[in-house]
């Protein structure tokens, strides 16, 4: 019997502690690259060099801003910004856009000092970019 309460008091003290904010792994600068995947439907896609860096989003809980840039003869180009909303059923911070000649999702998962990421066509699901940084 003491024993069970023992273990009933320390999942309790467990759960009782706050869990990290999940932009905590995400914050940061990120480098690495960004391939395209497939030519033949993006025919303009180019391969790149990035420099990822991302920053809470001021008065917006589950939200942060990638700032992201291309490396291009030694300098950091500016691509834009991108807010990310953190996915709990994805376990990813994903960014869905829409205009008049595109629907796309980006996607990205961090995984320990790296990051995941990719770029799908929607409604189709077909995947046009893979990203690969490591925190810096």
């Amino acid at each position: 019997m003491i024993i069970l309460a023992a273990i009933f008091a320390a999942v309790a003290a467990v759960s009782a502690s706050p869990s990290p904010a999940p932009d905590a792994g995400i914050l940061g600068t990120w480098r690495g690259t960004s391939t395209c995947v497939d030519r033949q439907r993006h025919p303009a896609c180019k391969d790149e060099v990035v420099v990822y860096e991302f920053g809470r989003k001021a008065g917006e809980e589950g939200v942060v801003t990638l700032n992201a840039g291309k490396i291009v003869e030694g300098q950091v180009l500016p691509m834009g910004e991108l807010d990310c909303r953190w996915d709990a059923e994805r376990r990813a911070w994903t960014s869905e856009s829409r205009n008049e000649r595109v629907h796309i999702l980006w996607s990205f998962v961090v995984r320990g000092d790296a990051i995941e990421g990719t770029l799908v066509d929607l409604p189709d699901g077909n995947l046009v970019r893979r990203v690969e940084v490591k925190r810096q």
